[in-house]
């Protein structure tokens, strides 16, 4: 199912449905006793994101009911990021060979890729526990049953509204930082608030062609912003 909210439900009733539906696909990746694949790490990262932007949206709306939820979903997303940081360093230098073939020597690649493939075992072994895995599902978990709990101040559109505008506004300022600094970090925290304004927008998509258009061009600039992150990381 998209992450869409559906218009015969209500916009609260709707967040809520998405947030449990994302929680409970994190925690079936991420398994509870068993230590995750990289694609299941990459999947329950992308869950945890969705949640988080339909947290930040009830918080901009003043809404009631978060509790510790924001500050448990940032745990989350942190101990996951790690592990995909050194995944994407390998992914990124993949990527970087097969556009430009002439940018690493066949030698040079061998011995980047083994230290980039060495630094990501070494992630996952410091990680790997299972109590490590078992504690990050109760924290799900536990956000879950909070979710009944999360009351916006309005009901329907009045929900997104707030967060939108936020959402924009701090965009059209970091991309002016960005093309102003050059900085790497600039650029990164431009992405960030454009992946937030993308996942907002992606909740009513359905309901305009030109909502849609938004949403295609939002993701295609985050993935382009994303790969010179990775770019950045891997250089570092």
């Amino acid at each position: 199912m998209a992450f869409q909210l559906r218009p015969e439900e209500s916009v609260p009733d709707g967040l809520r449905r998405l947030a449990k539906k994302e929680l409970s696909s994190i925690s079936k990746h991420l398994n509870g006793a068993t230590r995750p694949r990289d694609e299941t790490i990459h999947e329950a990262r992308k869950s945890v994101k969705k949640v988080r932007a339909i947290l930040e949206v009830v918080d901009s709306d003043h809404g009631r009911g978060l509790g510790k939820s924001s500050k448990r979903v940032q745990a989350i997303s942190r101990r996951l990021s790690a592990l995909r940081d050194a995944d994407a360093m390998l992914e990124i230098l993949h990527k970087l060979r097969s556009h430009d073939g002439h940018a690493l020597s066949a030698r040079s690649f061998a011995r980047v890729s083994r230290r980039l493939s060495a630094h990501k075992q070494s992630v996952r072994k410091a990680v790997g526990r299972k109590s490590v895995w078992r504690d990050l599902d109760q924290s799900v978990r536990k956000v879950r049953r909070d979710v009944r709990q999360w009351e916006p101040a309005h009901r329907q559109f009045g929900v997104l509204a707030a967060g939108i505008r936020l959402s924009h506004r701090r965009g059209r300022k970091a991309m002016a930082r960005a093309r102003k600094r050059q900085g790497a970090d600039d650029f990164h925290e431009w992405r960030k608030q454009m992946k937030a304004l993308w996942y907002e927008l992606r909740l009513v998509e359905g309901a305009s062609p030109r909502i849609r258009q938004d949403v295609i061009a939002l993701h295609r600039a985050e993935s382009w912003l994303g790969d010179e992150h990775n770019m950045v990381v891997l250089c570092g």
